[in-house]
């Protein structure tokens, strides 16, 4: 389970570039609360979309319009020390 930090919000375009230049970010819409972030794979940047019904990330193509007009979210990742 992912907790959002909801203690800032930010234009979609806001939330974006930090999860472009961050890849330990997470953006979640405040509309639909569907959470995506970035990974590199290989040279090229990927999308993806946090399924809760599986609780694993997948790849996705898109980004509905009524989240990029609305506000976003960004949470860090923080890994789990070992």
């Amino acid at each position: 389970m992912i907790e959002i930090n909801r203690s800032f919000e930010y234009t979609f375009l806001e939330a974006w570039e930090n999860a472009i230049d961050n890849k330990n970010i997470i953006i979640t819409s405040k509309n639909t609360g569907a959470s995506y972030k970035i990974e590199k794979v290989g040279k090229k940047d990927r999308l993806k979309f946090f399924n809760a019904v599986i609780d694993n990330w997948q790849i996705y193509y898109c980004i509905e319009e009524k989240e990029i007009f609305d506000k976003w979210y960004i949470t860090e990742i923080r890994r789990k020390a070992s």
